[in-house]
């Protein structure tokens, strides 16, 4: 007489593999959806840096660049020639269902003049906006800023998630907004790690605007006080 599991006994087993898989799912796939993010944004980071060293090479050192131009000529001279471009909406309309929304949640289209930006998309997927110049009060200092979803119009379109900001600066280069000028801040800025999570209305913790400074800042990694 062959000895095998009762019915009982092997649903009382699935029973408990799916407790365990239900406990275990969510933070793995949330685990691969950061490492994801953090791969994507690093790559997104190094495209931008790669531009830059690009246009210097045909319009001299960044410091020399001309930073009043308009949004869309700004891009078309400094970074649209050195991306293959899927999309172009500057001669397309942009998806009116398209929204941002801030990380403590409500709409966040307004900030960077997201709806009037230079938007195009790369054909990897990824969504770029280049807003007008923003200026550090007193000092002239003129910059622009680049929005980055770093997968296009699939959602959830939030800020610190798959949207995040950069800056072009005349001395720094490309760096994550929130890192030496700011709009709205006179002189450069050093801010400390804890300003950037929940210092200010545009903090990583609040809008998500500091967002991707915080994972530059943390090595390449989301921390466990990241707001995810």
């Amino acid at each position: 007489m062959k000895k095998g599991f009762t019915l009982a006994e092997v649903i009382i087993t699935l029973g408990i593999i799916a407790i365990v898989a239900a406990m275990t799912l969510p933070s793995l796939i949330g685990n691969y959806q950061k490492k994801q993010t953090v791969t994507q944004l690093k790559k997104i980071y190094s495209l931008l840096q790669q531009a830059q060293k690009r246009a210097e090479v045909d319009y001299e050192a960044i410091e020399y660049w001309d930073f009043t131009l308009s949004k869309t000529e700004f891009a078309n001279r400094y970074i649209k020639p050195y991306y293959k471009i899927l999309t172009d909406y500057d001669n397309t309309n942009f998806p009116t269902d398209y929204i941002t929304n801030c990380n403590n949640g409500g709409n966040c289209d307004g900030y960077g003049s997201f709806p009037t930006a230079s938007k195009f998309i790369l054909t990897d997927g990824t969504l770029f906006a280049v807003n007008p110049a923003h200026s550090a009060p007193g000092e002239n200092q003129l910059f622009i800023t680049i929005i980055v979803d770093i997968n296009g119009l699939k959602k959830p379109n939030k800020y610190g998630r798959d949207i995040f900001m950069f800056s072009i600066q005349p001395k720094a280069g490309v760096i994550p907004y929130g890192i030496r000028y700011v709009s709205g801040f006179t002189g450069e800025q050093n801010f400390s790690r804890s300003y950037l999570l929940n210092g200010e209305y545009r903090s990583c913790q609040q809008k998500g605007i500091f967002c991707a400074a915080i994972i530059m800042l943390d090595n390449w990694d989301i921390a466990e006080d990241y707001p995810w």
